[in-house]
């Protein structure tokens, strides 16, 4: 069992180092492309990103990804939720089998909440990977580059901010459905 743990909060770590870098990189990929749009706008030439608001998106875009842990505290906040997001690698949650018989032993929601502790790692990295790929989507839609459809994008992102809060949704759904006392 506690293999399992380090397993996932090895994969929380290794997503938490993998999305800055797609942070940084995709930030200023868009936002350098953005600007290219706007030069083609101004040179009358007939580009995709040259039309509509593709360029002030992609740079605004850009922008967000350059600054996605305040984006995503921000998005945190006008959802109810406490927590302080942040990208880059943290710390492992020591935990070992007679933790988690103590939890046990304290009933399921005990249990719950000791689990979604150690997963946090895994929880927060993955919710946050999944709002960046929802952004990403979203601009791949406006470019005419997919055919997802927005509020499949929008739903995308709102899952992912509660995924990131694993650990405070799921003990409180277990109350709020009367599952434990």
């Amino acid at each position: 069992m506690e293999g399992l743990f380090d397993f996932a909060q090895d994969l929380g770590a290794a997503l938490s180092w993998l999305l800055p870098f797609l942070c940084y990189v995709g930030g200023g990929c868009f936002l350098l492309s953005g600007v290219m749009g706007i030069f083609q706008r101004s040179s009358i030439s007939n580009g995709l990103l040259s039309k509509g608001v593709v360029p002030e998106m992609m740079i605004l875009v850009g922008a967000t990804f350059l600054s996605f842990p305040e984006f995503l505290n921000m998005g945190n906040r006008t959802l109810g939720f406490e927590g302080n997001a942040g990208i880059g690698a943290s710390s492992k949650v020591s935990f070992s089998s007679d933790a988690l018989m103590a939890a046990a032993q304290g009933g399921p929601l005990a249990a719950l909440t000791a689990i979604l502790n150690v997963f946090h790692v895994y929880f927060a990295a993955y919710g946050a990977l999944i709002v960046y790929f929802a952004i990403v989507r979203q601009m791949g839609r406006a470019k005419g580059a997919n055919n997802s459809s927005t509020g499949l994008n929008m739903v995308m992102g709102i899952a992912g901010f509660l995924v990131m809060n694993a650990d405070v949704l799921g003990p409180a759904l277990l109350k709020e459905l009367k599952l434990v006392q």
